[in-house]
C-alpha cells in the first residue's frame, strides 16, 4: 500500500544531507512570473537530462514498429512517493541535512495520476537558498541561483498533486485533449498551484487553491 500524503511528508525537511554536482544553472530573477516559472522548469529538465535523473529513451533498433501505447515511463513518481524516499533516506543516515523548510515544489511530465517524470524541491536553510531534484536515479542536490517565495509551503495543510489533478480532471483533459498534450507542468507555492499544458499548438496555465483545489480565476 502506497503511503499516505499525510505520513509521507513534512514541513520541515530533516536529517538529509545531500553532496552538490558543482554545476550552476543561470539565474533567474523573476522566477513568480510564468515565464519565469517556465525558464525554471526547463532548466531543471534540462539539468536532469544531464546529470542522468531523468534518463534518455532508447532508440529503437531495427526498422521495426515503435508502439505508441506505452504504459507509464520507468521512473515516473508521485510527490507523496518522492518525499516517502526522502523521508527513507533520512532514516537510513546515509544523508543528512537540517533546519530547511521547503518554500516551492515543481513537477514535470506530470500525467493525471500525480506521476511526474521529475520533480523540484526549492528549500530555505538559514538564509541560504537550496534546490534538490528527484528523477530516475532518485534525490540529488543542485547548484541553482534562482531564489524561492518567502512564504513557508506547509505540506501537511494542502493537497496532494495527485488530488489536484484528479478533482480537475475534468476541466484539464479537454484543454490536454485541445492542445494535444499528455502532460502538465505544475508549480506549487504561495498556497497556489500553478498548472501549466503545453505543447507545439500552444500553452494553457490554470490557477488553483492548494488547500481546497478551488480555481482561482
Amino acid at each position: 500500500m502506497s503511503p499516505r500524503w499525510s505520513d509521507a511528508v513534512h514541513t520541515k525537511v530533516t536529517d538529509i544531507s545531500l553532496a552538490r554536482t558543482g554545476r550552476e544553472l543561470p539565474c533567474f530573477e523573476t522566477i513568480r512570473s510564468p515565464g519565469g516559472v517556465l525558464a525554471l522548469l526547463a532548466a531543471l529538465c534540462i539539468f536532469c537530462m544531464v546529470c542522468g535523473c531523468l534518463g534518455a529513451s532508447p532508440s529503437p533498433s531495427g526498422g521495426g514498429i515503435t508502439p505508441i501505447d506505452l504504459p507509464e515511463p520507468p521512473g515516473t513518481c508521485t510527490l507523496t512517493g518522492a518525499l516517502a524516499e526522502l523521508d527513507l533516506l533520512g532514516a537510513e543516515g546515509g544523508l543528512n541535512v537540517t533546519g530547511t523548510s521547503v518554500h516551492q515544489v515543481l513537477g514535470t511530465g506530470m500525467s493525471l495520476d500525480g506521476r511526474a517524470t521529475s520533480w523540484a524541491l526549492g528549500l530555505r536553510d538559514g538564509e541560504e537558498v537550496r534546490w534538490l531534484t528527484f528523477g530516475l536515479t532518485g534525490w540529488k542536490e543542485i547548484s541553482l541561483r534562482a531564489p524561492v517565495p518567502a512564504e513557508e509551503v506547509n505540506l501537511t495543510s494542502v493537497l496532494s498533486p495527485e488530488e489536484l489533478l484528479a478533482m480537475q480532471d475534468g476541466m484539464l483533459s479537454p484543454i490536454m485533449e485541445q492542445l494535444g498534450a499528455d502532460t502538465v507542468d505544475i508549480d506549487l507555492s504561495e498556497g497556489v498551484y500553478a498548472t501549466t499544458i503545453r505543447s507545439d499548438a500552444g500553452m494553457e496555465t490554470l490557477a488553483f487553491r492548494a488547500d481546497t483545489g478551488e480555481v482561482i480565476v
